[in-house]
């Protein structure tokens, strides 16, 4: 995967669906039943992949093979791990402008049978969090 997004000059790509944190991480929960709770999984363009997960699925996520885990506390309205998760991918993106130049892309699932699993509110304020000022 992370030879096509350097084919593609994609920085990072972000899933947000059980079947592709699945496919990426091995995790699996009944946590998924919840549709007020997402799940983010940010593939970096080097190196392996940071979960940005409410803090109830810590301890299963801890069984795969990820080591970077970063949670915050659900259920919180105000902010549903969106500050977190664009913190995160600013970090990331940080890291590979200084191996890329500069030219920095987030990839996301865009198929026929794909879907975004966060409110659009969230995407714009994730889009707003991230943004550089």
């Amino acid at each position: 995967m992370q030879k096509l997004m350097h084919d593609k000059c994609i920085s990072a790509f972000l899933v947000t669906t059980e079947p592709e944190v699945r496919y990426l991480t091995g995790f699996h929960t009944p946590f998924w039943q919840s549709p007020t709770r997402p799940w983010f999984v940010i593939v970096p363009h080097a190196g392996k992949p940071v979960a940005v997960i409410p803090s109830i699925g810590e301890v299963a996520m801890k069984e795969t093979w990820l080591d970077d885990i970063r949670t915050w506390s659900s259920p919180n309205p105000t902010d549903e791990g969106v500050v977190l998760l664009g913190d995160t991918l600013k970090e990331i993106l940080d890291v590979s402008s200084n191996s890329s130049g500069g030219n920095l892309q987030i990839g996301i699932p865009m198929g026929n049978e794909t879907h975004l699993r966060m409110p659009l509110m969230d995407y714009q304020k994730l889009k707003d969090v991230i943004a550089p000022h």
